[in-house]
């Protein structure tokens, strides 16, 4: 009897030493299936995330050759669409989406001191201008501090002084690393051009905010000349302080009617003035020499995003298009 209890006792172990095993054994293989799941969805998705990079890459292709195929963007009505909103192709297993942004038209704030280190006083006014017009909310609500000027001269400038703007009754100060050095995480002032617009984030008063408000009508591309057949209302409006909004809006109708071929065509649009005319005419052009392109490219596979920021410039004496910024994210 008591051989027979034994007997059934070890048949016990056993029986759990086996379930043990195949639980043991289950729990592996699901382990190793859901490890192999994973792994096909990983490599799924970077089969995927490079083919979404693939189609963002011939987004760009497509800006380039229709930037380069054409002597002015206003002739082609392919590249005009491009270039006043978001155009989407397909493109092998995905598509991708293009906008292209005429940069000469903007305000270069790299260039708010001329060569020799002096203010460049009708760029800096023209700037001060284009804070009233956005903080005036008709057609942005973000508040923009006139110290944003002074500091943006001091990130681009080559000393360690902080600029004040006399001519400014409060916030007319910059900063230099004293004040950056004091952040956290600190940085240093670079004292030198910005390379992108996005570097307008490291700047003093540059919220994310702000830059969202400004982005549309700064660069830091180009002489500094404004093309009137690209500029955009505000931009045009910040020209002079006579400029009054409808008078903005006439220039835009006959941007879309007929591009300027001379500054001098101004003098017809109804309501400029000689004052006007002359203010403009200082900082105005309408030349096509160093054209620069803002070009965002996403390209979309599924669910998977991939987008190329690229600054184009046109060189027509070379007959050209050359890649300025290339930036993947």
């Amino acid at each position: 009897m008591m051989l027979k209890q034994k007997k059934n006792r070890q048949n016990g172990f056993v029986l759990v030493v086996v379930l043990c095993m195949v639980i043991l054994l289950t729990v592996i293989l699901l382990g190793f299936n859901t490890e192999s799941r994973m792994n096909l969805r990983v490599v799924d998705n970077y089969r995927k995330s490079e083919q979404a990079l693939n189609c963002a890459r011939a987004g760009l292709n497509i800006a380039i050759a229709a930037i380069s195929g054409n002597s002015d963007i206003h002739t082609n009505k392919t590249l005009l669409n491009l270039l006043s909103e978001e155009n989407t192709f397909d493109v092998a297993n995905g598509t991708c989406s293009i906008t292209i942004a005429e940069e000469s038209g903007k305000l270069n704030v790299n260039l708010l001191k001329d060569e020799n280190g002096k203010l460049n006083r009708t760029r800096i006014d023209q700037l001060l201008r284009l804070i009233d017009l956005l903080n005036q909310g008709r057609y942005r609500p973000s508040h923009i501090n006139y110290s944003v000027v002074p500091s943006i001269i001091d990130w681009t400038d080559n000393d360690n002084q902080i600029t004040y703007l006399a001519f400014i009754k409060h916030e007319n100060s910059g900063a230099e690393s004293s004040y950056y050095g004091k952040l956290d995480p600190p940085y240093r002032c670079e004292n030198r051009p910005l390379r992108t617009t996005q570097e307008l984030l490291l700047v003093k008063e540059l919220t994310p905010q702000v830059f969202e408000c400004m982005r549309d009508y700064v660069t830091v591309y180009g002489n500094g000349k404004i093309n009137i057949n690209y500029a955009p209302k505000l931009v045009l409006e910040s020209l002079s302080e006579k400029m009054y909004p409808a008078l903005a809006q006439m220039i835009i109708d006959r941007q879309k009617s007929k591009p300027f071929d001379s500054i001098t065509e101004l003098r017809y649009i109804p309501g400029i003035t000689d004052s006007i005319y002359y203010a403009i005419k200082k900082t105005a052009t309408v030349g096509t020499t160093g054209q620069y392109y803002y070009v965002t490219s996403r390209g979309n596979v599924g669910h998977l995003t991939c987008t190329i920021i690229a600054v184009l410039r046109k060189n027509v004496e070379a007959g050209k298009v050359e890649i300025v910024l290339y930036k993947e994210c």
